[in-house]
């Protein structure tokens, strides 16, 4: 119980000095003008403005979120080690342990409710722009799925979150994290699909070295991709349970990975 209401005390330290945090409201302010944005451009759009307007809401999401991510979070996590505050932490009563799962938990608030604020505003957007112009939102669209891929990108922020940390304990340094944090989202984001073209239209034999590498990389690098459903809820169609389980396990166990060799090398490390 006491180890629970240590980790819950960092959480809460961490909770409020993002709330404090002026970059938050301007970033969530900065999704309300995109999404303000959304109901003028799909009416630029004729053909299906529907589909238009909940891939931008969507996209829109994953924008401000990765924003969250990089610019915010990734700011707290290196400032407590550029400017020493982490020794104000371990001071107290609290092993390092507790300052890797209270932090992590605390910024996963803060993405957690970010997202939520971004989502009702997308489901705000839509609604209003295809109210406007009188046409259905997309064919067998639903809003629990629009729900379900608002959680999945939730998730992938998690994970991204999770793995900026590990860069961030590395490394120590924001600028070097936040580098190595994009690179890791950009090869999460498209390497499965590199991967399949090449395999698909055979540009690399099975024993390519190049292969072998992208294959070593799919270990190492989360396949982001797999939490983007836009394109399937834009176009009205549905998931298996089976797939959603598969998603949800792979973040979860992913991040939880992440946040394991966090203390272990936070453990080792002198600061």
């Amino acid at each position: 119980m006491r180890t629970l209401y240590k980790i819950w005390l960092v959480t809460w330290i961490t909770f409020v000095d993002c709330l404090r945090n002026k970059a938050l409201y301007g970033i969530l302010f900065m999704g309300v003008i995109l999404f303000s944005a959304n109901i003028i451009f799909t009416g630029m759009f004729s053909w299906e403005p529907g589909k238009v307007a909940v891939d931008m809401g969507l996209s829109t999401i994953s924008f401000a979120g990765l924003i969250v991510v990089f610019f915010l979070c990734m700011t707290m996590l290196a400032g407590d080690f550029e400017k020493k505050t982490i020794y104000l932490i371990l001071a107290r009563p609290i092993t390092r342990t507790h300052y890797v799962l209270g932090k992590f938990t605390g910024l996963g608030l803060i993405v957690l409710i970010s997202s939520t604020i971004l989502g009702i505003c997308a489901v705000c957007s839509i609604s209003i722009s295809t109210l406007a112009m009188g046409v259905p939102i997309a064919n067998n669209f639903s809003w629990g799925m629009f729900t379900l891929s608002v959680f999945f990108q939730t998730l992938s922020l998690l994970v991204l979150l999770a793995l900026a940390f590990l860069w961030t304990m590395l490394t120590s340094n924001q600028f070097t994290a936040m580098i190595l944090t994009l690179m890791s989202y950009f090869v999460g984001q498209n390497m499965e699909n590199v991967k399949n073209i090449m395999t698909s239209t055979k540009l690399l034999s099975p024993d390519s070295p190049s292969l072998k590498a992208m294959e070593f990389a799919s270990w190492i690098f989360p396949n982001l991709a797999l939490f983007d459903i836009k394109t399937t809820i834009a176009h009205g169609l549905s998931l298996g349970f089976g797939e959603m389980t598969k998603i949800v396990l792979y973040g979860f166990f992913y991040a939880s990975i992440c946040l394991c060799l966090n203390i272990i090398i936070f453990q080792k490390r002198e600061i």
